[in-house]
């Protein structure tokens, strides 16, 4: 079962999706709670949520252990084919594609980043992907829960179901084949795909592409990670 102890996906839980939660596991007295785990206390009482009050936890670190803890329940994916249904019918839209990455810190910071800026979802493969954990949801202050991530069995077929929407694909990578981003056209429908952390998004992904973009470093380090890499370009493709 999936949990979080990041107030701050909490909070966003409980004021977007109470129904995620549960039950808050509550690890310090009522009285000596702060203003905000009071707040917190207060809003989830009012939605029907169950406190279960627990003594601090036995542990050299005990003053560093969150005071909160959402027992979540199951996540629920977003259905593949009803999905792309809806994107076909949009003008524009923007969709994040992650190709078998691994760390759930950066797939939580991905999700962050694209509920933050308003994109339409996330689609991952169903095979040695990552997957929604409890670290993911701390990662991404809840941001899962308020933004679709569908499961799909072939990455590159759903790329070129999206195509067929009328969507441009718009891959990582570096090399000579690579542009920046403002020798891109304008597309109001776009699918930004992002690879592993290592190996990048795989040959047959790529193949798939439209465009292969990377973005230009003048500094000594020649690399970023992906979650840094997504939120630039997350945040530049939607502004264009």
């Amino acid at each position: 079962m999936n949990s979080t102890s990041s107030l701050s996906a909490i909070s966003h839980l409980l004021h977007y999706k109470p129904r995620a939660i549960k039950k808050l596991i509550v690890f310090v007295p009522k009285e000596r709670a702060s203003t905000r785990i009071k707040e917190l206390l207060e809003l989830a009482e009012g939605l029907g949520i169950a406190l279960d009050y627990q003594p601090t936890p036995k542990s050299k670190n005990a003053e560093s252990l969150e005071p909160l803890m959402a027992q979540l329940e199951p996540f629920r994916y977003t259905e593949w084919k009803p999905f792309l249904s809806s994107l076909e019918e949009k003008k524009s839209s923007c969709l994040l594609a992650l190709d078998h990455l691994q760390d759930p810190q950066n797939f939580g910071a991905l999700c962050r980043t694209a509920e933050g800026l308003g994109w339409e979802g996330v689609i991952i493969p169903k095979d040695r992907s990552v997957t929604v954990t409890s670290g993911v949801y701390n990662a991404s202050v809840g941001a899962v829960e308020t933004l679709p991530i569908s499961q799909v069995t072939n990455l590159s077929e759903a790329l070129r179901k999206l195509k067929e929407a009328g969507f441009w694909i718009v891959g990582t990578a570096i090399g000579d084949k690579s542009q920046t981003l403002d020798q891109l056209p304008s597309l109001e429908k776009v699918v930004l795909v992002l690879g592993t952390e290592l190996e990048g998004i795989s040959s047959l992904v790529s193949k798939t592409c439209d465009f292969l973009v990377q973005i230009p470093l003048t500094g000594k380090v020649q690399s970023l990670n992906v979650s840094a890499t997504g939120a630039i370009l997350m945040n530049a493709l939607k502004n264009r």
